[in-house]
């Protein structure tokens, strides 16, 4: 075998390894209760609580402790944007009512379809 070959085989050997093993990071399925509303947002965010920003179809997860109520609440802010790190897309808040009274938030991914991303924890809602 070529010496380019084997670097590529082996650098292709580490990175399969590397998304298998358990730095890969945790998955959609460790925040299995989604959130929908600003009030459902504040009441996950308590300590041992992981909320997250979730794009289901890049499969990214941009998790944040429940105890950061400011960071967590920024992805409830009306019209912000905020990156996503896996198709380099901007996930923005689309809230529906301009004028306060807001029944539920729609997290819209630019690259991927209007559906996948949400917000999502790991904590029961009260």
């Amino acid at each position: 075998m070529k010496l380019a070959t084997k670097l590529n085989l082996a650098l292709a050997l580490a990175a399969s390894m590397y998304a298998t093993s358990a730095n890969a990071g945790p998955g959609p399925s460790a925040f299995p209760v989604r959130v929908t509303t600003k009030a459902e947002a504040m009441a996950c965010c308590v300590p041992k609580a992981k909320v997250a920003l979730a794009c289901k179809d890049c499969k990214t997860l941009d998790v944040k402790a429940g105890s950061d109520k400011k960071g967590v609440l920024a992805w409830f802010a009306p019209e912000s944007k905020h990156a996503c790190s896996g198709c380099g897309g901007q996930i923005t808040v689309a809230s529906g009512d301009k004028k306060g009274t807001i029944a539920s938030y729609k997290h819209v991914c630019s690259k991927c379809s209007a559906e996948s991303a949400y917000v999502c924890t790991d904590h029961k809602k009260a």
